[in-house]
């Protein structure tokens, strides 16, 4: 029945292209709105070392402001007509839409498990930008959540290992004039990551604003499983919560814009249930709650702060910002890598618990200035983005931190247009952290954890208009059978993980 299902799905969207290409009337309507908003991708991927085909319909609309885009793939290992053979993101089949549940006749499995498949159909949803519209929200692929200014989050992606594990995250806010807010989850069907931020203007017609945020995971330990850290597994809640304060001094516009920010946080582990056995020392017990210990041990520790400037100058968009913190504490704790190192940052957490081997107190003292702009150059075709933050403990001078680490970001984006011979378009970014000491010790890995990378380039076809060759290449975590992280010292996440490239290369269609 799948097979035929398929087969029609797939012959009721082609069909029209050799029906109606040469008629009239609403089905020249229905062509010009396919050829414009239509895609296909046939192609390969590699998904943790196994080679998959893929049929993939990617719809887009477009109204005003708002922009959807669907995402309808069949990815199989032997035969596109074979439902046993396509690949299941996350262990789910999301093209039986509750099959499993209702033939046992589990009516509320069905249903969570029906939405569940719709939900991962889409690909992205967007309407307006965080800090700059009245509302806005963002579903789907998500690329850069962030909170606030982003001191607790910023830059966080769920699609980091994309296609091979699909998200539906969603990012929305609302501002009322005078109070407001933005909330986010990282997957709607398996949700993990919360965040939200209530802002409000106290001051009359002010546009000062001051701001309280949270931002929680629930599953911070999840990959501990297997490890000589198990007992932490699922155990582990990571919290960061902060307050900010947000004072745009010259409002958004073409030409200039200026906004002041101040922000202060904290990041601090909760303990689910009575506790467990300290992996670090296995005759001592963490117990349940939230560790207060780790952010007051006679004074506030384990905390961080920045405040800067940011806007922009006719093209280029920049920002400026002083960063302090003290403990383990990280800027940005919840960014790009963090899904993949969030193990790792638990068995640091440990260390500093009940039974561990270091004092919070005794932690280090850093300090950092960030620095980021980014250049849209020949009209817009092409965009160049970077940032760096050089940290320094204040008792040594200025030099480079040995126990924190620096941050490099880039990224440059090509549109159509820009190169006449070939016009191929695309995008790659590279973030890292660490560069330079890695650089300084010999360590240097151009793709490990602490690094986000990936890209994608599209080139026409020549002499065929609506054929294109694709290429996607990202590196991600390696991941075993069972989806756990695959580390270089097995059951050790402080080895680091095992890095990987997915690969995909596909022929996309537009009708």
């Amino acid at each position: 029945m799948k097979r035929i299902i398929l087969f029609i799905a797939l012959l009721t969207l082609l069909a029209p292209a050799a029906v109606f290409s040469q008629a009239g009337g609403p089905a020249a309507s229905v062509m010009a709105w396919m050829k414009d908003n239509m895609g296909m991708e046939i192609g390969s991927l590699t998904i943790d070392g196994t080679s998959y085909s893929k049929v993939v319909l990617a719809p887009e609309v477009r109204i005003g402001r708002l922009k959807l885009g669907l995402y309808l793939p069949v990815i199989y290992n032997d035969d596109l007509f074979n439902p046993s053979t396509w690949y299941e993101p996350g262990g789910n089949n999301e093209w039986d839409f509750g099959a499993r549940y209702w033939s046992v006749g589990d009516t509320l499995g069905g249903i969570m498990d029906v939405a569940a498949d719709i939900i991962l159909k889409v690909k992205y949803l967007e309407y307006g930008q965080p800090l700059e519209d009245p509302f806005f929200v963002k579903i789907g692929n998500l690329h850069d959540l962030t909170i606030g200014h982003g001191l607790v989050m910023r830059n966080y992606r769920n699609d980091s290992d994309f296609p091979s594990i699909r998200r539906t995250g969603v990012n929305t806010g609302v501002d009322f004039g005078r109070f407001g807010f933005e909330a986010l989850v990282n997957d709607l069907p398996v949700p993990e990551i919360f965040g939200a931020r209530l802002y409000f203007r106290p001051i009359g017609n002010s546009t000062l604003a001051f701001g309280i945020s949270g931002v929680a995971d629930l599953a911070a330990s999840k990959d501990l499983a297997g490890t000589t850290y198990a007992a932490a597994a699922d155990n582990f809640v990571f919290i960061g919560s902060g307050v900010d304060l947000d004072f745009p001094i010259i409002k958004s516009n073409e030409v200039l814009s200026l906004r002041a920010f101040a922000d202060a946080s904290v990041t601090i582990p909760y303990i689910k249930g009575s506790g467990f056995k300290n992996p670090v020392d296995n005759t001592t017990t963490i117990a349940g709650g939230v560790k207060t210990s780790l952010i007051w041990d006679g004074g506030l520790k384990n905390w961080g702060a920045a405040t800067g400037l940011l806007g922009n100058v006719l093209f280029i968009d920049w920002r400026l910002e002083y960063r302090y913190f003290t403990g383990i504490f990280r800027p940005a704790f919840f960014d790009s890598t963090y899904e993949r190192s969030r193990a790792i940052y638990v068995v640091q957490y440990l260390d500093y618990l009940e039974g561990g081997t270091k004092t919070i107190s005794n932690a280090p003292t850093v300090m950092g200035i960030y620095g980021e702009a980014g250049f849209s150059l020949l009209k817009d075709k092409m965009t160049l983005t970077a940032g760096y933050m050089w940290p320094w403990d204040p008792a040594a001078g200025f030099a480079l931190s040995a126990v924190a680490n620096d941050e490099f970001h880039a990224g440059i984006a090509i549109k159509k247009g820009l190169i006449p011979i070939v016009n191929l378009a695309g995008a790659i970014y590279y973030d890292k952290w660490g560069l330079i000491n890695s650089l300084v010790n010999n360590s240097f890995e151009f793709f490990d954890e602490k690094t986000a990378f990936a890209g994608e380039i599209e080139i026409p076809i020549p002499s065929t208009p609506n054929l294109a060759i694709g290429m996607i290449f990202k590196a991600v975590a390696k991941r075993n059978g069972d989806g756990n992280i695959v580390y270089k010292t097995p059951g050790d996440p402080t080895s680091g993980i095992v890095m990987s490239p997915s690969i995909t290369i596909e022929t996309r269609f537009r009708f």
